[in-house]
């Protein structure tokens, strides 16, 4: 399906075309023309590929990345409309790297962190953490309970707050949602998480894509928003805290202004 799209825009295999963004109504399409039964949803069929910070044979078929070209997400609309109406959305493009070069727009964890801290897990109640498990809604229980935002950024306690988990505006998901203020201003902090269940890498174009929709929405908001990772380890949290901009404003990088990891002490027995 991919090469069908991908000779779809660049029959000739010309590499001086640098970037070859596709949409969601092209991979409908390329399933259609080859026979293949199209999944129940294709939303998520790019980010499923580049979920995971693997070699490039994993996302793409040799004949394409031979050419030196590599795969990344993009959301977004594209201003251009089907017969019933409907907006064609992107889905993804392919982008000419150079050969044996790849994409890096995975988050990086260092060995050694901007901060380090232990807490407890015993604000989560006992009667519960035989309950407490390993994916995504189980780690906003843990850093909602022990009120771990709150202490990630020195503030009071109970100062940084949830809002809702998840957030869907299409066509992103942000995982966690939350509110803090501050002096100069209050702060919104979408929070893209990962689980120890996935092993999922933390994917920065699929964040400033969420970032960019939540942006928009809010833009004329007198507001700033924060981005925020967190990865679930064995016994913690790695947090990466993004630099914060205000509501509305033009962004093309996220930048990394600190990371942190958590510890749980005494040991957290369902993260073991």
């Amino acid at each position: 399906m991919l090469e069908w799209i991908f000779n779809k825009y660049n029959p000739k295999h010309d590499t001086s075309i640098t970037i070859i963004p596709f949409t969601l109504q092209d991979i409908s399409d390329g399933y259609r023309d080859l026979g293949i039964r199209e999944p129940a949803s294709i939303s998520n069929t790019i980010l499923d590929l580049t979920r995971q910070k693997r070699d490039i044979s994993s996302r793409l078929p040799e004949s394409i990345y031979s050419l030196g070209y590599d795969l990344r997400k993009k959301t977004g609309k594209t201003g251009k409309f089907l017969p019933d109406g409907k907006e064609i959305r992107f889905a993804g493009e392919f982008v000419f790297v150079g050969r044996g070069n790849v994409l890096s727009e995975w988050l990086d964890w260092p060995n050694t962190f901007d901060k380090e801290f232990s807490i407890s897990p015993k604000r989560v109640p006992k009667k519960i953490r035989p309950f407490i498990r390993q994916d995504e809604g189980a780690l906003f229980s843990v850093i909602d309970y022990c009120d771990i935002l709150s202490i990630v950024f020195d503030n009071k306690p109970k100062s940084i707050i949830r809002v809702q988990n998840p957030l869907k505006w299409q066509p992103n998901e942000i995982d966690g949602f939350y509110h803090g203020s501050w002096a100069d201003g209050d702060v919104l902090y979408p929070v893209e998480a990962k689980a120890l269940t996935t092993g999922d890498d933390i994917n920065l174009v699929q964040m400033l894509g969420g970032f960019r929709t939540l942006s928009d929405k809010l833009s004329g908001e007198k507001i700033y928003l924060q981005p925020i990772a967190a990865r679930m380890v064995k016994n913690g949290i790695h947090f990466a805290v993004f630099q914060k901009i205000r509501a509305g404003e033009s962004v093309d990088v996220l930048k990394v202004t600190k990371r942190l990891k958590v510890s749980f002490s005494p040991a957290f027995d369902p993260w073991k």
